[in-house]
């Protein structure tokens, strides 16, 4: 992989993204990077796997940089698709919590992320998983990954949507049972949640882990222990505030390797997609990375 600016450049774009805002892609980035010399191709998806399958083959037709021009979902799809590749994964982020390209550093307006293609440095980071599947900023269980489960099969998605499922489902939530092993120490207890970060938030700014990074080679572990719901503000405010490992009931670990041996829960969530649980598994650092598009 080198560093040279991109010459040719592939699009996958969500149209329907952030209200459409897929299609001011076509209308601004395209010719924007066609004025600052690059050769630009683009597809819009047409169907749930239909980013993952063109960022596949842009990357094997030799192209410098692929674009994911949408929300998380569209951007974990070309993601995963560039894994292990030397590919550079570039965002155009017009989602509702941009997770990825918050961690990255890159705006939310069109304008200035598309600048990022042309004028930010690329950065190889650590990618995780969970038994076989991926993740590239975090992955968990208890309650985040019932709320991901609940926001997949509902109509409407967006920010405030997300706060009224977390808001309804956090007053009747009861702990989840685990027992797992943190670089060969064992947890058996029950937990509000548990989160597995290779970066350092969720999206929309919300700070689970505030320490992590994604080039340290270490997953940071954040555990959540059941606690009374008058704590509720608190914990939300924390995300944002970036205080959550100083909360009496947050208790933090960093860890090569967690063997989960039990939860008593179906869900997990990578990168708050939702996955269906099976026992034991390994979360840990994948042995390959991806090559990503940042802020300079």
């Amino acid at each position: 992989m080198t560093q040279t600016d991109p010459k040719r450049i592939f699009l996958v774009i969500n149209k329907y993204a952030g209200h459409h805002k897929g299609e001011l892609a076509v209308d601004f980035v395209v010719p924007y990077l066609k004025k600052n010399g690059c050769e630009v191709n683009y597809s819009l998806t047409q169907y749930p796997g239909h980013a993952s399958e063109l960022a596949i083959k842009a990357s094997a037709d030799g192209y410098d940089m692929v674009v994911a021009v949408g929300g998380d979902g569209t951007v974990n799809e070309v993601a995963q698709s560039l894994i292990g590749t030397d590919t550079p994964l570039g965002i155009i982020p017009i989602g509702s919590g941009n997770g990825l390209a918050r961690e990255l550093g890159l705006s939310t307006n069109i304008k200035k992320s598309a600048r990022t293609l042309m004028e930010g440095k690329t950065l190889r980071i650590d990618v995780c998983s969970i038994n076989n599947q991926r993740f590239l900023c975090t992955g968990g269980i208890g309650f985040d990954a019932q709320i991901a489960q609940l926001m997949s099969t509902v109509s409407s998605r967006g920010f405030f949507r997300y706060m009224q499922l977390v808001v309804r489902e956090s007053i009747f939530y009861k702990p989840t049972k685990i027992r797992m092993k943190i670089d060969g120490v064992l947890l058996d207890q029950s937990v509000f949640l548990v989160t597995f970060a290779n970066a350092s938030q969720f999206g929309n700014n919300a700070f689970i882990a505030p320490g992590a990074s994604m080039t340290d080679g270490i997953i940071d572990v954040i555990v959540v222990k059941p606690f009374s719901r008058f704590w509720l503000p608190v914990f939300g405010i924390g995300l944002f505030t970036k205080i959550i490992p100083k909360l009496p009931f947050v208790d933090c670990y960093k860890a090569k390797q967690i063997d989960l041996e039990l939860a008593d829960t179906p869900y997990y969530h990578f990168d708050g997609e939702p996955g269906k649980l099976q026992t034991p598994a390994v979360i840990k650092l994948d042995a390959e990375k991806i090559w990503v598009r940042c802020r300079n």
